[in-house]
């Protein structure tokens, strides 16, 4: 028996519906409607933008009773979560449907459009055999996914699009004739450090464009949903687009008036990232953030943690530390689960929290943990939310010496049980910290033992667990004050 479920999504121009079984991934319904010409690209929400925006999530929800479907979540894209009366808007959505929105942002976003091409079957093959480069290409920011074989490698963004671009470089107020010489040398000092950045990669023939709405209505009719295009037939495009007048543009390649302006800058960077990943052709997918979020995704985590290393990379956090301190932190989780009461989720903010707690230790050993808040406040985190982003650096900062009850500066702006959640997280990161507290990764194998009145830990080690056990005594009083059970670390074997 089919189980449906709805996910609606709302865009600066598109309102989305997909109705899929849970347990098959089958698509029944999979609907799009555009705005009228003056979609929702505006500073503030207009009280005919409004209308117009529940007008469709009405018509959405009719279709929904049509299939008898419960289960609904309502997502806004981050531009829509950006304008000024956004809190508005989300409020009047939610009284007149009954929907709370759930604001994306640009990480989650990325996310979930590389997490599309992964799942589809079209896709797929070129996945599984070939090194892989999924750019997502939104108004104001493009993103660079790297796949080996599959295998999430890294995530890279720039705050650059081809909307913003334009924008920028219409307020240089420039001759048409230098536009596009222009928009080259905007574009080359704007990614400069985007990819001198760039982790490490090897060759690829695979580049996917997910987004580009230019490219999409350039070069996919409605029959075709991906399409080859090659490096050759973009310059072409480029050169008709810096060449021709608006009103030829639209004649030949059918874009709306709204779009000329833009259609120039999103080939412009389009072709920057092909020659600076060194590919000669590009597949087009319409592929959409909305194919993503129907999706399940059992590599979810895994990517996560990826992505994190990555981050823990960039800092020269110590690997072996931080590899054991995910690794006890992950065995506490799991045996200490009664006494918890955390998710799945939790624990993999755990994992996330444990592998970038010591970036502070870049900029100075000394209380590395408060610039670990700080830089950590700062980071995009691959797949996570912004709120779950702002926990990661709060767990980061009180792994160390300060405590959540001594310094509420950085949890006050949490819910009461997002900051009993970073408390939980922060005890059991502590903890984790402290096992591994000489560097020199002594134990072999933690058992737990858990009772109504304490709980015990035992370290196997040949070697000697004197600082180990004096941290984590000291860590343990946090521990304590969280779960309301005293916790004590013992070492069990033989010395050598």
């Amino acid at each position: 028996m089919a189980k449906l479920k709805g996910i609606i999504l709302l865009s600066s121009s598109v309102a989305a519906l997909q109705i899929i079984d849970t347990r098959t991934d089958k698509k029944f319904e999979n609907v799009h409607r555009e705005f009228n010409e003056s979609d929702i690209n505006a500073s503030v929400f207009t009280s005919e933008i409004m209308r117009r925006a529940l007008e469709q999530i009405h018509r959405f929800q009719q279709l929904l009773r049509d299939y008898a479907v419960i289960d609904v979540q309502l997502f806004g894209s981050e531009a829509l979560s950006q304008v000024k009366n956004a809190v508005y808007f989300a409020d009047q959505i939610e009284s007149t449907t009954g929907l709370k929105i759930n604001w994306l942002n640009g990480n989650q976003e990325s996310y979930y459009r590389q997490l599309a091409v992964r799942q589809s079957d079209k896709l797929q093959q070129n996945l599984s055999l070939k090194n892989t480069f999924v750019l997502g290409m939104s108004s104001n920011r493009i993103d660079l996914g790297y796949f080996e074989k599959n295998r999430f490698e890294f995530s890279q963004h720039s705050a650059i699009g081809p909307v913003r671009l334009a924008q920028s470089i219409n307020e240089m107020s420039v001759e048409v004739a230098q536009v596009t010489e222009l928009a080259e040398e905007f574009i080359n000092s704007k990614l400069a450090d985007f990819w001198h950045m760039l982790p490490p990669f090897k060759p690829t023939e695979t580049l996917v464009l997910l987004g580009g709405t230019a490219a999409q209505n350039i070069f996919l009719s409605e029959q075709k949903h991906w399409e080859n295009i090659s490096k050759k037939q973009i310059k072409n495009v480029i050169s008709d687009l810096s060449g021709m007048n608006d009103q030829a543009i639209i004649d030949k390649y059918a874009i709306d008036l709204n779009d000329v302006p833009f259609a120039l800058t999103e080939m412009l960077l389009l072709m920057n990232v092909m020659t600076a990943i060194a590919v000669d052709e590009v597949k087009i997918s319409d592929l959409t953030m909305l194919d993503g979020l129907s999706m399940k995704d059992i590599h979810d985590e895994d990517d996560i943690i990826t992505a994190a290393r990555g981050i823990a990379d960039r800092y020269m956090v110590e690997e072996k530390h931080r590899e054991v301190v995910l690794k006890y932190a992950q065995q506490l989780f799991d045996r200490l689960k009664k006494v918890h009461h955390l998710d799945k989720r939790d624990r993999l903010l755990l994992g996330v929290s444990a592998l970038v707690h010591d970036v502070g230790s870049f900029i100075n050993s000394q209380r590395h943990y408060q610039y670990s808040e700080e830089i950590l406040s700062g980071i995009d985190f691959h797949g996570l939310s912004t709120v779950e982003q702002r926990m990661i650096a709060s767990i980061a900062r009180y792994h160390s010496a300060e405590t959540p009850d001594s310094a509420l500066r950085t949890v006050q702006d949490f819910s009461p049980q997002q900051r009993l959640r970073i408390a939980k997280l922060a005890a059991l990161l502590r903890l984790a910290d402290a096992l591994d507290d000489s560097r020199l990764q002594k134990i072999d194998k933690l058992t737990v033992s858990v009772t109504d009145k304490s709980i015990k830990i035992t370290g196997q080690s040949v070697t000697d667990l004197q600082l180990e056990i004096y941290t984590f005594d000291q860590k343990a009083v946090f521990f304590e004050a969280v779960f309301g059970l005293p916790i004590s670390l013992k070492r069990k074997g033989r010395r050598v």
